[in-house]
């Protein structure tokens, strides 16, 4: 059997498919490496997934003022300096030794440099459409036209879409890396666009072949993928041994399904004041919640009993008891709606989290996408009464769940990661 390197940094949406894979190829009897920042070294203790560090907490990050600021828009700043990113590449360098594949995250791509170093198979595995299409530009797959229905320069607008933010990204860290590159890798320095470009590119990095991690359901793959592009499905790590609080049971036997509120790892310069936001609207509706504080505590002291407050709860347990959501939009958050089969309010911070929003209000299974930004409360109960009135909303999302359900993500993957380790 192999050893098999995962590659994966982020907030708890950017890892936990990992742990579910990790746990997939474990099974088959590979030797797995998760190496990831030391957020998540406790979960893949408990769950007996060896463990690597790599630099970066990713929960200090985000609450810092650059991290409040990124997080409310402001996508000029870089959470990643270059003395953090020359001790991530030394993690990851150290981490790599002896693998046989290394898989890598959206936000781990820079593990490229020592994939060539090592000269090893190498996967990019993400949980958004990273490749480039004529169909739709980079995080705008929410707007596809039917069919990839695109006339010639929409077409050719949308590939360059993504070839901008790999210059835009490669160029952000093009200094440390390069030093990195020659300094401790022995590797010659990448040409001014990057690695696309890279002369005599190893033959396990041209291309870098791509596993999607997500349901071709919701987001069906563009027909000018090439077959270097594998789509699988979502991988979900389920938690059977979990235990809810008693008060917890009590609350939900208590009254009608109530709805799940959670923005999982983002922050909020005023978390109180969205927490209050949020219950006057489930209030003024007259709908329970389970709220769910995550990483940014948004939440606040004092709940009415209509609400039941609570850091997190494993999203498989306690979703398919509830009504319908309003989260974040994250990647993993939303496939958890999907899969649970209930209706969703989007409320995105940043990143790809408006385009997720878009693409449930286009599966018929959201009201409406409310940035956070410009948020209001009268927003907010109008999508809730929506849920509640519309019952073609929860229809469609149990629709949806059936489909998601007989995807078996975890296998489809660790199939395609066989497929590339070497006789």
């Amino acid at each position: 059997m192999a050893k098999i390197t995962l590659l994966t940094v982020g907030s708890r949406g950017d890892v936990q498919p990992f742990l579910a894979i990790a746990l997939g190829l474990m099974h088959k009897g590979h030797q797995v490496t998760l190496a990831s920042n030391a957020n998540f070294a406790d979960v893949a203790g408990q769950l007996g997934i060896p463990f690597a560090p790599i630099a970066g907490d990713f929960k200090q990050l985000l609450s810092s003022p650059d991290g409040i600021e990124l997080l409310e828009g402001n996508q000029s700043i870089n959470l990643i300096d270059d003395d953090l990113r020359w001790q991530q590449l030394s993690d990851g360098w150290k981490a790599c030794q002896g693998t046989d594949l290394l898989v890598l995250s959206p936000l781990a791509l820079w593990g490229y440099h020592v994939a060539e170093a090592l000269n090893v198979p190498t996967i990019f595995a993400t949980s958004v459409p990273a490749v480039a299409t004529r169909a739709f530009a980079f995080l705008q797959f929410g707007d596809r036209t039917p069919n990839d229905a695109t006339g010639w320069l929409k077409g050719r607008l949308n590939v360059l879409s993504y070839r901008l933010i790999e210059l835009l990204s490669w160029r952000s860290s093009h200094r440390i890396t390069q030093k990195f590159r020659q300094e401790v890798l022995k590797l010659p320095k990448l040409p001014w666009l990057g690695a696309r470009y890279q002369a005599n590119r190893p033959k396990y990095l041209s291309p870098i072949p791509v596993i999607n991690l997500y349901s071709p359901e919701v987001i069906p793959p563009p027909s000018d993928w090439t077959d270097q592009v594998h789509q699988a499905s979502y991988c979900f790590l389920d938690q059977a041994d979990f235990t809810p609080p008693p008060e917890l049971e009590a609350f939900l036997a208590a009254g009608p399904k109530p709805f799940y509120v959670g923005f999982g790892s983002m922050f909020s310069r005023d978390p109180e004041a969205l927490a209050r936001m949020v219950i006057a609207a489930l209030q003024a509706t007259g709908q329970r919640a389970v709220f769910c504080s995550g990483w940014g505590d948004i939440a606040q002291a004092d709940m009415p009993e209509s609400i039941y407050p609570i850091r997190e709860v494993p999203h498989d347990w306690l979703l398919p008891q509830m009504a319908g959501a309003i989260h974040h939009g994250g990647a993993g958050t939303t496939a958890a709606m999907l899969r649970a089969g209930i209706p969703s309010i989007v409320v995105p911070f940043f990143a790809d989290q408006p385009m997720w929003g878009k693409c449930l209000e286009n599966l018929g299974v959201s009201p409406g996408t409310l940035p956070r930004k410009t948020l209001t409360g009268a927003q907010l109960e109008a999508g809730i009464r929506a849920i509640v009135q519309d019952p073609s909303l929860t229809q469609r999302a149990l629709q949806l769940r059936d489909k998601i359900q007989l995807e078996n993500g975890i296998e489809q993957v660790v199939s395609v990661m066989e497929s590339y380790l070497s006789p």
